[in-house]
């Protein structure tokens, strides 16, 4: 894929200016630059979402022009967005073939993509219960559905917009194993991005966009992260100053054995206690499903516990969650698109 020259502008700014790369086939080339810098434009650009004011777009060598998505898809490119277009009352199998259904005489032929929406997952390296629904997945899993989605449709391209930003560490490494099979066996991925250890440990090649333009190509082995985040910047990188602690004896939160349990099953939380003082940061870290969610739920007031939570020492076990909220309680979802609500 190459792109020559492209411009893309909307009323009172200029996203892309003048971009030009070329993408080889079978790598992963990520794409980076600071917030607004004019990458996700730019995929969008390539998936048809928009069209450029100026300037080409060749696949193979041949010159394109993608007026929709449908034109991105027949020449083999796929998209998966940062924030995930799934339906969670669907099951994995029904998301996935939405829209592609393979059928005969109107009749969907269930089997046969279940057939081969197992091979594209063990292509993969990922497995998946095909009759699940979505709406029961994890934020990982629902990731590889919707790799599986554009794999589904004969993707050979794959733009990947802020893929790690809703994954855990672990996550993220088993998602560049996906992605290191895949190149290994053809597929070409864009990775857009701003986590630049990320980008030097999975990228093949990286571009550079600040202000809208490519600044240069290079390859892991030819920059440090430093020297990544200087081009990104266009400036030295300042040497940050010694910072003196900000925590303070006083106790904002409390929680003493604190348990979520669930009838008949093992509990989700369980006899969980823990202090956070003024001006701290306490991490709570742990693999996707192992009650970090419902956890945060109970502090809120949103799922039923026993135990103590006390905000400023006061005990609030059994406030709601506006009572909570009052008190100086916030909570920032995990999935802002699922569970996010502007007031």
């Amino acid at each position: 894929m190459e792109l020559r020259n492209i411009s893309k502008g909307f009323p009172g700014v200029v996203a892309n200016r003048d971009i030009s790369m070329s993408v080889e086939r079978g790598t992963i080339h990520a794409i980076v630059g600071e917030n607004g810098a004019g990458k996700s434009t730019l995929m969008k650009t390539l998936y048809g979402l928009h069209r450029p004011d100026s300037g080409t777009v060749a696949v193979h060598g041949q010159v394109v022009d993608f007026r929709s998505p449908s034109d991105a898809i027949e020449a083999g490119i796929g998209m998966v967005h940062q924030h995930f277009m799934l339906a969670d009352n669907l099951t994995v199998l029904e998301n996935i073939i939405l829209g592609a259904e393979p059928a005969k005489a109107g009749v969907i032929n269930a089997r046969e993509a279940g057939r081969k929406i197992a091979e594209l997952a063990k292509s993969l390296g990922v497995e998946i219960d095909v009759n699940s629904p979505v709406a029961e997945l994890g934020v990982g899993q629902r990731q590889r559905v919707e790799i599986l989605k554009v794999l589904y449709r004969g993707a050979k391209t794959l733009i990947l917009d802020e893929p790690t930003a809703v994954l855990v560490p672990q996550e993220v490494d088993e998602l560049f194993d996906n992605l290191r099979r895949l190149v290994a066996a053809g597929t070409t991925v864009l990775f857009i991005s701003h986590k630049l250890d990320e980008v030097l440990a999975v990228s093949n090649r990286i571009t550079v966009i600040r202000q809208g333009t490519t600044v240069g190509t290079v390859t892991p082995a030819e920059v440090t992260r430093r020297q990544l985040a200087e081009m990104m910047v266009g400036s030295d990188l300042p040497q940050p100053a010694p910072r003196t602690t900000q925590v303070r004896e006083q106790v904002r939160l409390e929680v003493k054995n604190l348990t979520v349990a669930r009838v008949g099953q093992r509990d989700l939380v369980h006899d969980v206690s823990l202090a956070v003082r003024s001006g701290e940061i306490l991490g709570v870290a742990g693999v996707e499903g192992n009650g970090q969610f419902e956890l945060c739920s109970a502090l809120l007031g949103r799922e039923h516990s026993t135990g103590t939570v006390a905000i400023d020492g006061n005990d609030v076990s059994r406030a709601s969650v506006r009572e909570r909220m009052n008190a100086g309680l916030a909570y920032v979802p995990f999935d802002r698109q699922r569970e996010g609500l502007m007031l």
